[in-house]
């Protein structure tokens, strides 16, 4: 007598998500958005889906999944700091992005601590999470992350790569970003600018540096760096100290949103007119910057838009299987974007250059 499909299940493993896939002839996440009844997927492969369930018996039972060394339907996201607004903004579009695609999110902050990340990218791995999304702080152990990676779990690293490991890291332009930034203060006639921020060891600011440097010894232009302005004690400091200088800088870059915030607060309580007596160009773009007096120029950069190539170039990890075995890492760079307004003053060059502050 022939047994009928389904049944006798006892008699062999329990079939995955990825045999439904298999047999269905699509991918992870799709099985996963028809098991959670997504509007996104089409009638037609919904029902291929469903058949090839029907067919294999398959019934979702995560803990069990887990027992048997299954991956959780779970994303990991690892940021530096969520009271960060660029942060945030990632983490939102993440946590968005994988409940549309049938995904939990584990998202935790590290306070900037290494060890900390490190510590929470084996936990992940251990709790068998389908793969991991990371901003790092700083340089990891290697050998502990190569170690999670070859257990399985895929990482995707955003916003700063996770150097000495193959793997993926989706990456914005800030060397380019800051060199158009400080070119654009050369080009109103500016030699006198200061680079000011904080946080110089974090790899997109160490970039920003970079490109600050390279746009000033092209022109033969000497640089001015103050690296520790992280709070607005320390901007108040910094122009306080910046007025009494004989050669003081006539247009500052800023290498990130907080220090913009800062100096232009500072700047406000010393009564400096913006741009009459100093210019300024933050790196970040920030919603009151085209409102408040004047408008702000800014170097943008998308959370939303880095924060999405992560995660699917994270779900394109998580169904590849064995094929990807000895496959180079993708490196995909976004590109920062000067947004002129009025902080800088108004072309052509002719016009006469800023007094100091």
């Amino acid at each position: 007598m022939v047994q009928k499909k389904g049944i006798g299940k006892s008699q062999r493993q329990t079939p995955t998500i990825r045999e439904v896939a298999r047999v269905a002839g699509v991918g992870v996440m799709t099985v996963s958005r028809v098991i959670n009844d997504h509007p996104a997927v089409k009638p037609k492969t919904k029902k291929k889906v469903l058949t090839a369930i029907q067919q294999l018996g398959y019934e979702r039972n995560e803990a069990a999944g887990l027992l048997k060394g299954q991956r959780a339907m779970m994303i990991g996201l690892i940021v530096p700091d969520l009271s960060d607004i660029f942060f945030a903004h990632c983490a939102n579009t993440i946590e968005k992005l994988a409940r549309e695609s049938g995904y939990l999110t584990l998202i935790v902050s590290s306070g900037h601590d290494v060890e900390l990340e490190t510590q929470q990218a084996e936990l992940m791995a251990r709790r068998k999470l389908s793969g991991l999304l990371l901003v790092t702080s700083g340089t990891l152990d290697v050998n502990r992350i190569q170690r999670v990676i070859e257990g399985g779990l895929p990482i995707v690293a955003f916003d700063r790569p996770l150097e000495g490991l193959g793997t993926d890291a989706v990456l914005i332009e800030n060397r380019a970003g800051a060199e158009e930034a400080v070119e654009h203060l050369i080009s109103h006639g500016h030699k006198r600018i200061a680079c000011v921020g904080f946080d110089s060891e974090a790899y997109p600011v160490a970039e920003r540096v970079k490109g600050y440097r390279s746009a000033m010894s092209a022109h033969g232009l000497r640089p001015y760096l103050s690296m520790k302005v992280d709070c607005l004690e320390a901007a108040m400091n910094w122009v306080d100290s910046a007025r009494l200088k004989q050669d003081a800088p006539t247009a500052v870059f800023s290498t990130n949103y907080r220090t913009t915030v800062h100096l232009l607060r500072a700047f406000s309580e010393r009564k400096v007119k913006i741009p009459s007596e100093v210019a300024i160009i933050g790196f970040d773009d920030f919603e009151l910057a085209p409102v408040i007096a004047p408008p702000v120029t800014t170097v943008g950069q998308s959370a939303v838009d880095l924060a999405r190539r992560a995660f699917r170039l994270l779900l394109d990890r998580i169904e590849i299987t064995g094929s990807d075995v000895g496959r180079s890492p993708e490196k995909i760079l976004l590109p920062a974007t000067l947004i002129v307004r009025e902080s800088c003053g108004a072309h052509p060059r002719s016009k006469k250059t800023a007094e100091p502050v």
